[in-house]
């Protein structure tokens, strides 16, 4: 993995974390929106591969600034950043950003799914450009194609299914909960609809079990919820 500070930003920022609209994490990728004295010297619009600093902790994501076409025709210009690997309530704190590289423009998609799966291609060109490497060695994703792989064979996962595993699998250290993952691949408040999550994590285990009896990558946090399991041995 590459270090950080062996990288050259393009442009570095610090703000308070507030609150946003919440439709981040509607599509299971929250920001956190930094508040912005001077907006005036931001760089040019775009989405930015960053290393954000938080509670001196380093963590890596894409940063959009600029407005935000498919959510809202107000023009306001924001900054936004995803972290990968994060799921913390940071509110009121503040973090620093560092622009690595401009990815893109920013785009008008026209639904969430599509803007989905644009965030997740750019936290994709985040991996890449770090070095990160995936957690599991037996289950390969592929976002842009939808295509699941164990050991190199396919397998068949609906929408649903492929959203679950994929909001695990693309967050390993994160233990979700069924609140958070049903929101977050149903793109609607969950409203105690748990059995939507149960049945869908049921079947992805039910399929991925006729690869392998016993084989399952989604592990219950008895209480809480569910998290990625590697099971990087046979």
């Amino acid at each position: 993995m590459k270090k950080a500070s062996n990288l050259i930003p393009v442009f570095i920022t610090a703000g308070t974390i507030i609150h946003g609209r919440g439709i981040g994490k509607l599509i299971g990728m929250p920001t956190a929106n930094l508040k912005i004295a001077d907006k005036k010297g931001l760089p040019p619009e775009g989405v930015y591969i960053a290393t954000a600093t938080l509670e001196n902790e380093t963590y890596y994501g894409i940063t959009h600034i600029g407005p935000r076409p498919t959510i809202s025709n107000d023009g306001e210009i924001s900054v936004e950043t995803h972290l990968l690997n994060f799921n913390k309530d940071i509110y009121g704190l503040k973090m620093e950003i560092q622009l690595m590289k401009r990815l893109r423009t920013p785009q008008k998609f026209d639904n969430l799914s599509l803007l989905l799966e644009q965030i997740r291609l750019d936290c994709i060109a985040v991996q890449e450009f770090y070095g990160i490497r995936r957690i599991s060695s037996r289950l390969y994703m592929n976002a842009q194609k939808h295509e699941v792989k164990i050991d190199g064979h396919a397998l068949y996962l609906s929408p649903k299914e492929f959203d679950i595993l994929y909001l695990l699998y693309s967050s390993p250290d994160i233990i979700f909960t069924k609140e958070q993952i049903y929101e977050s691949v149903w793109h609607e408040a969950a409203n105690d609809h748990f059995h939507a999550v149960e049945n869908t994590v049921f079947q992805v285990r039910k399929k991925t079990a006729t690869y392998e009896d016993g084989l399952n990558f989604i592990k219950t946090v008895v209480g809480y919820g569910y998290k990625f399991d590697p099971v990087n041995k046979k």
